[in-house]
């Protein structure tokens, strides 16, 4: 694990278990003259929801919101129950996004200039989520190479979560991919 001395801060059993070295296999990223745009994939990875990973991800981002964080409190609020924070979408995201499509959204170093987030419900403990991917849009812009996905996080029943419009800058082509990849050892650790 290239980010070994992360690893004191991770407290549920997801995070301990979470490659965090993102240049892994990059050469098998998606590059902008490749991408098909409207073509939909959906993540072989689910994410169970657990109390853990809810309130992990809080901690972590240090809301001190009870509904997040405490099960006994929540258990009497709104929610009848822990929620998990809006921006806990993130977390799936990384760990369902596998090599292949929207994969630059979790790479260090990606450019994102922009997103658009819809949030329908919060995630619960106990839901079982799923990514619906598609490639919406592809541009060119002072020089830098734009591409937008929209993700769809939906659970077992296909109640759908948050919808999301992501847009990254990513490398044009394998060749400029190869020399981010290069430019990598050089990066602090």
């Amino acid at each position: 694990m290239r980010y070994a001395h992360l690893a004191k801060y991770f407290t549920a059993q997801k995070q301990r278990t979470f490659e965090t070295n993102f240049f892994l296999d990059a050469d098998k990223y998606e590059v902008w003259d490749e991408i098909e745009i409207g073509r939909e994939y959906t993540s072989s990875r689910k994410f169970e929801v657990l109390a853990e990973d809810i309130i992990a991800f809080s901690q972590a981002i240090m809301d001190p919101n009870p509904l997040f964080n405490d099960e006994k409190y929540a258990k009497n609020g709104p929610w009848g129950g822990l929620i998990a924070h809006p921006l806990f979408y993130i977390a799936i995201s990384f760990y369902c996004i596998e090599l292949g499509p929207c994969n630059w959204v979790r790479t260090p170093g990606c450019f994102n200039p922009g997103q658009m987030n819809i949030f329908f419900e919060p995630f619960r403990p106990g839901d079982i989520v799923s990514l619906k991917l598609r490639s919406t849009d592809k541009w060119i812009k002072r020089g830098k190479y734009y591409l937008q996905y929209q993700q769809e996080f939906f659970d077992q029943f296909g109640t759908v979560k948050v919808r999301r419009w992501p847009t990254l800058v990513v490398p044009p082509t394998r060749e400029a991919l190869r020399k981010y990849i290069a430019l990598q050892p050089a990066l602090p650790s």
